[in-house]
């Protein structure tokens, strides 16, 4: 294997130890995120964008009947 060819390979080690070691802290921070908890307002905003979603629903069903 001449020089070039073992940098190369060096390199390509290098970028995927630097990639797993990056996954790994990705993956720590989500686990993390996963474990806190939803805070209030944002679980009423999901519950107000539900409430706005099903009246256009029926909304719209019933100008389509009309």
């Amino acid at each position: 294997m001449n020089d070039q060819n073992k940098k190369q390979n060096d390199d390509l080690r290098s970028q995927r130890s630097r990639q797993r070691r990056i996954g790994d802290q990705l993956r720590r921070m989500y686990d993390e995120v996963v474990m806190e908890p939803v805070p209030d307002e944002f679980l009423k905003l999901l519950d107000d964008a539900d409430i706005a979603a099903e009246s256009s629903s029926r909304k719209d069903s019933q100008e389509s009947k009309g």
